[in-house]
């Protein structure tokens, strides 16, 4: 089985290393020279256009910033469809909205190729393990044909339903998580404004009912890192990310009509940080803007 990979940044990069790793000939493609010569140091091919990887592949997988780029590879004149052959799979792993994998899935229906999204979820270590849980929406036999490439990476594969079901099941995951993170610095402030420990406070909330994996991440994340990005290096989890991933989840609730009380306000939370800039930043770097509102000071000197 032949394999093409397109978009190799920080979860594309990953994703294809571990199917190289898995042993599957794979095809590569990137809009940056860097990635691909990296990938071809390891052992992969090289295309200039999604078309071309297409071409060379069986199965072909996307790791993509936006709806608009979803679209344009899959879609646009040089894109996946236009090389794919019938019996085809191509696998979507983007965070994006429903509707648009839906869309991509009954083009490549009508050229006897198959569609389906996969988006993942997971952390630096997950990514090199190729441990990480995949979101699949897709036809059953669709998804049993592109188990041993989604297996390269994924270490927990649930079918969540039909096309479409996976990028649902993500950005409500992530809004869920960006909720949880938001409710977390408010905490954090609010406790310093009380003038209680931090420590004793990150102690209890963490063994009681308040506890998640999302608040120890996030209290770690605020107190011992900065929030700006290497020199040279991009954010490892951006709030460009999420202020992405919860404005789509909006989204699809309006599209839905379905309140979003909390979310809303989750998503305004985080559409500050844009206002002022902090798009590029790593994601905690909105604990400053909670911290002014406040009038006090959570993390330690020099971060």
């Amino acid at each position: 089985m032949k394999v093409g990979m397109i978009g190799l940044g920080g979860m594309g990069k990953s994703v294809a290393e571990c199917i190289l790793n898995a042993g599957f000939e794979l095809t590569v493609a990137d809009l940056r020279e860097g990635p691909v010569r990296d990938l071809v140091i390891l052992g992969a091919s090289a295309a200039s256009t999604p078309r071309e990887v297409a071409s060379a592949a069986d199965i072909v997988v996307a790791s993509l910033p936006s709806n608009e780029a979803s679209e344009e590879v899959a879609l646009g004149t040089d894109g996946v469809l236009a090389g794919t052959k019938p019996g085809d799979i191509y696998i979507d792993t983007s965070t994006i909205s429903p509707r648009v994998i839906t869309s991509i899935a009954e083009r490549f229906s009508q050229a006897g190729a198959e569609a389906m999204d996969a988006p993942v979820s997971g952390g630096r270590v997950q990514r090199k393990e190729g441990t990480l849980t995949v979101m699949a929406g897709g036809e059953a036999s669709t998804v049993a044909r592109a188990m041993p490439v989604l297996e390269a990476f994924g270490g927990r594969i649930i079918h969540v339903g039909g096309v479409g079901a996976g990028a649902a099941t993500k950005l409500i995951n992530n809004l869920t998580m960006a909720s949880n993170m938001v409710a977390t610095m408010e905490a954090l402030v609010l406790g310093v404004k009380t003038g209680l420990d931090l420590e004793k406070l990150r102690d209890v909330i963490s063994a009681s009912s308040g506890g998640s994996r999302v608040f120890d991440m996030m209290v770690e994340n605020v107190m011992t890192r900065s929030s700006d990005p290497p020199a040279g290096s991009g954010a490892m989890m951006g709030m460009a990310t999420i202020i992405k991933d919860t404005r789509l989840a909006a989204d699809l609730a309006k599209e839905l009509s379905v309140p979003l009380y909390h979310g809303t306000a989750t998503e305004q939370a985080w559409r500050a940080g844009e206002a002022r800039g902090w798009a590029d930043r790593e994601h905690w770097a909105l604990m400053e803007h909670f911290e002014e509102l406040a009038g006090v000071r959570v993390r330690p000197a020099g971060l």
